[in-house]
């Protein structure tokens, strides 16, 4: 069973939904005193996109090394993969925001 996830897009989906759960967990834990769009809301306005979003890709680490000692070397590749791509749009919000 464990060989049907040995696949690169289910590491890569895996890897971009991950954040998105960390992104929720950070507000949860840390703004739930607020509505999620007015969190949402101040983030942008005070410029802090950017570091939430990299805040929310540290879990795919755990992910990716789940994944190297089960030998799931597939889906590895494809949490590093996405990983990768939202470093590059941390990188792109940085520089172009």
């Amino acid at each position: 069973m464990l060989q049907k996830i040995d696949k690169q897009w289910i590491g890569f989906v895996l890897g971009m939904i991950v954040p998105i759960i960390a992104f929720f967990g950070i507000y949860f834990f840390g703004f739930k005193y607020k509505s999620l769009i007015s969190f949402y809301e101040m983030i942008l306005a005070r410029g802090f996109f950017s570091q939430i979003l990299s805040l929310a890709v540290i879990p795919n680490v755990a992910v990716f090394f789940i994944f190297i000692w089960l030998n799931k070397l597939s889906a590895a590749k494809g949490v590093l993969a996405a990983t990768i791509v939202m470093a590059l749009l941390v990188f792109g919000l940085k520089i172009f925001a």
